[in-house]
């Protein structure tokens, strides 16, 4: 087994590989887009924080404060790699830097499941918006399979044609989808059921009726939201200034979803207590978003968020394609995939067969689904949580290895063993939560489906050379 980097080498900063993509073309706040589109913010209030408050009730806004917090201790782990180092490899790199090139290896393969098959999520998840937007406003039966391959072509075409483009777009259609939502949960705190003047709901900070129990499941399902917070880390060659832009970009990206699922949380629940009370239950409802608005006096508002949301997914896959590009544009120049996945577009600089790949499995998973008439809800449902296990794979591996590389450098100070035990401790939490109980059909099958594809992912790297580098 080869050795991991030496220890200089982690501390010296990287040179960048003139590896064909663009350099050094993102701002800032570009890079940053790329991060907060992979999470998607504007989504969870629609999907996310209903199913949290089925399991944590008054205790929602707790349990998403606590999983901001421990996943800022999982950016700072990946953080001690990316002000050091900058590539499309992301957390494949990084863990190979603290464990080996196999370990990196299995870490890439997670990492690529979990973002073509959250980027197969959220094509269908656009498609339920984009059914219901066509079907109620202009009045046109279209079909799921025409929705997803619509966004999924022109997802493929952007990543194709411009990384910038890609940013930008990201960025502007976030802005959108999250401001319609913090108009209504203001509106929702300054003038719930038509009555002007500042609201509170003091069931909700005395967590009435809530226990540890209930706080700690809903823990695991709001940690889902976070998926792809790192996902900037992808953007090593095209970030300017990659070393300061891309902590920034991930860690402010926690902050900033994190405090926005707190604040939308507490207005949601705080909304559905009333006044007027809800004659239905926060986790029985379907449009929450719209019932909030109608508790405001402003159904149109609610109508307008679902078209931002709508776009909201078509970001996310964007941002999830996008960042799946560039790690099988990476595990391909290293000799792990086909040579063909690691060629850069001559003119727009783009890992242009690699970011077609990822959208062609990303479309096919999601129509072959849908072909057998699932409903799309519970497609999303199968499919997110597929990637989170992909994802939570990779966040441990990473934290592990910024152990071993900090320790190797002797910077492994008291305070950083609590950063790195923390993100293990929460990391750990959120998979067995969502391994035990063990949950209904088809979910308990769903780690075994991935547990295979990593089986897979080994023994391809046991048979083949090109695999076995160490």
């Amino acid at each position: 087994m080869t050795q991991p980097q030496s220890d200089l080498e982690l501390l010296e900063p990287p040179v960048l590989s003139g590896d064909g993509l663009r350099q050094g073309v993102l701002s800032p706040v570009e890079t940053l887009a790329q991060s907060i589109a992979g999470i998607a913010p504007s989504a969870t209030p629609g999907m996310l924080i209903p199913i949290v408050f089925g399991f944590a009730g008054n205790g929602t806004w707790l349990s998403y404060l606590l999983a901001t917090v421990g996943m800022l201790f999982t950016a700072q782990c990946i953080n001690e790699f990316a002000s050091r180092s900058a590539c499309p490899g992301s957390l494949y790199t990084f863990v190979s830097k603290g464990f080996g090139h196999r370990a990196g290896v299995m870490t890439g393969w997670a990492l690529m499941f979990a973002y073509v098959i959250c980027g197969a999520a959220c094509i269908a998840e656009f498609a339920v918006y984009a059914l219901s937007l066509a079907k109620n406003f202009l009045h046109l039966q279209i079909t799921s399979q025409g929705a997803m391959f619509f966004s999924a072509a022109l997802i493929g075409y952007i990543g194709y044609k411009n990384v910038k483009l890609s940013a930008s777009l990201m960025l502007w259609l976030e802005l959108l989808s999250v401001g319609l939502i913090l108009l209504v949960v203001a509106l929702t705190f300054f003038y719930l059921g038509g009555h002007p003047g500042f609201s509170f709901d003091w069931r909700q900070l005395s967590l009435q009726g809530v226990s540890f129990e209930n706080v700690r499941m809903g823990l695991v399902m709001a940690i889902f939201g976070f998926a792809a917070f790192e996902s900037s880390a992808s953007l090593g060659t095209e970030a300017a200034n990659p070393l300061q832009s891309i902590p920034r970009a991930i860690m402010r990206s926690v902050i900033f979803s994190g405090l926005f699922f707190v604040l939308s949380s507490y207005a949601m629940v705080m909304s559905f207590h009333g006044p007027p009370a809800s004659p239905i239950t926060l986790d029985k409802c379907s449009t929450p978003l719209l019932t909030m608005a109608e508790h405001v006096g402003m159904p149109a508002l609610g109508h307008l968020i679902d078209v931002g949301i709508m776009m909201s997914f078509f970001a996310a896959g964007l941002a999830n394609l996008n960042a799946g590009a560039r790690a099988i544009f990476k595990m391909s120049q290293d000799g792990l995939l086909h040579v063909k996945f690691g060629d850069a577009h001559a003119i727009n600089g783009t890992p242009h067969f690699a970011m077609l790949a990822s959208s062609l499995i990303s479309l096919t998973i999601a129509v072959a689904l849908a072909t057998f008439n699932y409903p799309l809800l519970d497609i999303v449902g199968w499919l997110g949580t597929l990637a989170t296990f992909g994802f939570i794979y990779a966040y441990l591996a990473t934290s592990l290895s910024a152990a071993r590389m900090l320790k190797r450098v002797a910077l492994f100070t008291p305070l950083k063993r609590f950063v790195v035990a923390a993100s293990i401790i929460v990391l750990s939490a959120a998979l067995v939560g969502s391994l035990y109980p063990v949950p209904a059909a088809p979910y308990n099958i769903l780690p075994f489906i991935f547990l295979v594809y990593m089986l897979t992912g080994l023994f391809a790297c046991w048979k083949n050379k090109a695999l076995t580098l160490d």
